[in-house]
C-alpha cells in the first residue's frame, strides 16, 4: 500500500469514526454543560478556591482557581520531566536534571517557553507531547 493510499484511508476511517460518535458524545456534552448537578469532586473543588457554581465567578475566586491550577501544572510538569527515564516512549532519555526541570515546567506554564535545551535530545515523546504540548 502506497502512502497517499494510506493517508487517504486515514482520513476516511477519521471521518467515519466522528460520523460515529458525535450525536452520542453531542448529547452527553449537552447534558454536561446544561445540568445543575455537580459532582462531590467538582464541590471538592469549588470549595478549596472558594467559588459558588451557581453564581458569577468574582475576582478573587478566579485568581485563586487560575494560581492553583497553574501551580498544579507546574508540579505535574515537573514530575514528568524527572520521571522521564522510566516513562514509556522516552526514546532512552534518562531524567532531566531538577534545575532544568522546573525550569522548563514554570516557562511553559507561564507560557513563556524558554528552551535552553535541544528538545529532541532532551525530551522523550511522553513529556513532550503530554507535557510540553499541553502548556502551550
Amino acid at each position: 500500500m502506497g502512502p497517499e493510499l494510506a493517508g487517504v484511508l486515514q482520513l476516511l476511517a477519521l471521518i467515519g469514526a466522528l460520523a460515529l460518535v458525535y450525536v452520542p458524545v453531542g448529547n452527553y456534552m449537552a447534558r454536561v454543560y446544561s445540568s445543575d448537578r455537580h459532582w462531590r469532586v467538582e464541590k471538592w473543588i469549588y470549595k478549596g478556591i472558594g467559588a459558588n457554581p451557581d453564581a458569577e465567578m468574582r475576582w478573587p475566586a478566579y485568581l485563586r482557581g487560575v494560581l492553583a491550577f497553574s501551580v498544579a501544572g507546574v508540579v505535574f510538569l515537573y514530575l514528568l520531566q524527572r520521571l522521564q527515564g522510566v516513562l514509556p516512549g522516552s526514546l532512552g532519555f534518562s531524567a532531566v536534571n531538577p534545575a532544568q526541570s522546573f525550569n522548563t515546567a514554570v516557562s511553559f506554564v507561564t507560557n513563556t517557553n524558554w528552551q535552553s535545551y535541544y528538545g529532541e535530545q532532551t525530551m522523550g515523546h511522553v513529556v513532550q507531547t503530554a507535557g510540553l504540548a499541553v502548556q502551550n
